[in-house]
């Protein structure tokens, strides 16, 4: 009703995840992503660190209409300056080279595990390229064909939801008329209480369990 009334509504939603941890699956929000990309001009926005989550509260207090903001539970580390922006519809590369094989897609927890998992291939002499995809509606449609074409049309999703209508969703929808072949690594079975690093590992969303899923890719 909110959708078809055109209303102004913000909404934040703060347990999201098997990375929530000992709280258990009654209290992972593991379809959020899917329920929220389905209201019609629903914004559905998804930042990994402190300084997107401010910027992405400013961008959609700053619009009218239906936005949803998916928030992380656990401490994360800093990864943007001060000065950077996070437009909606937009991305950002955060690892990049000329030798890449692969793109790996990401947002919130599992952007910090794909970067530990770009560190550990690194040292394997394997480049691979981690976009964050902060805004998962509307995405930037645009800024994933770019990276999968130069990555070999290679593109594995990482999220710590539900494998169905989330990023992973998402990111097929925005390159279904490319020739490129996207993976998604979510979580495929009902959760259970743990602590959080036992239970991304759990469902393969740790930097080990991405790296060891880019070997197999490439």
């Amino acid at each position: 009703m909110a959708a078809i009334s055109r209303a102004n509504l913000k909404i934040a939603g703060s347990h999201c995840g098997v990375s929530i941890g000992e709280d258990g699956p009654s209290q992972m929000g593991l379809e959020d992503l899917a329920m929220m990309r389905a209201v019609p001009h629903a914004v559905v926005l998804y930042p990994s660190d402190a300084v997107s989550t401010e910027r992405l509260v400013e961008a959609m207090a700053a619009q009218r209409g239906i936005h949803y903001l998916r928030l992380t539970r656990p401490k994360a580390p800093i990864l943007y300056g001060r000065d950077e922006t996070f437009p909606i519809g937009g991305s950002k590369v955060v690892r990049q080279s000329a030798n890449d094989k692969l793109t790996i897609v990401a947002a919130g927890v599992t952007l910090i595990e794909a970067l530990g998992a770009h560190a550990l291939l690194a040292k394997e002499g394997i480049a691979v390229r981690v976009v964050d995809a902060y805004s998962v509606k509307p995405i930037d449609a645009d800024g994933l064909r770019v990276a999968a074409r130069a990555t070999g049309g290679r593109v594995l999703v990482v999220e710590d939801h539900y494998a169905e209508g989330g990023l992973g969703d998402a990111v097929l929808n925005a390159l279904s008329g490319d020739a490129v072949t996207v993976t998604k690594q979510a979580v495929t079975d009902l959760p259970r209480s743990g602590k959080p690093a036992e239970l991304l590992a759990m469902f393969g969303l740790d930097a080990a369990s991405i790296a060891k899923r880019v070997r197999e890719l490439i």
